[in-house]
């Protein structure tokens, strides 16, 4: 199959949502594109900025924390499962180590979902959800 079929198929995948590189390239091979024609088509997207995984990173950190309230581990961990470099990952997410999201986190699972729990039952679930140093104490 040529680039320019690959390139398509791509450009399809794309339209929906970003991806990251290591998306992308997996869907190419499981349409048996050869590997020189997958290297050049990522090297296109990525010319053009469709694939930028640092701006992926980005939107998904500010998704997760908006949308699905993860915690830090658990963001790190979904990023990994996207072929995200850890290293890039692990930079990224250094700015929300040092804020006070995690403990502002846990505050609103404990002033809401984990509100009549009793309190090694919120400490299990807590650290299930891959939350480190944790204050239990519920801000009113």
């Amino acid at each position: 199959m040529s680039f320019e079929v690959a390139k398509e198929k791509a450009l399809r995948y794309l339209v929906t949502a970003k991806k990251t590189e290591y998306e992308v390239r997996n869907k190419l091979k499981k349409n048996n594109f050869e590997e020189s024609i997958i290297d050049d088509v990522i090297s296109y997207l990525k010319d053009l900025d469709y694939i930028n995984d640092n701006d992926y990173i980005d939107a998904y950190i500010r998704q997760c924390m908006r949308l699905q309230n993860y915690s830090i581990y658990e963001i790190k961990n979904k990023l990994l499962q996207k072929g995200i470099k850890k290293d890039i990952i692990d930079k990224k997410l250094e700015v929300l180590r040092q804020s006070s999201y995690e403990q502002e986190l846990v505050n609103k699972l404990l002033n809401s979902k984990l509100k009549n729990m009793e309190e090694i039952k919120q400490k299990q679930y807590l650290y299930r959800r891959g939350f480190s140093n944790i204050n239990l104490d519920i801000d009113e």
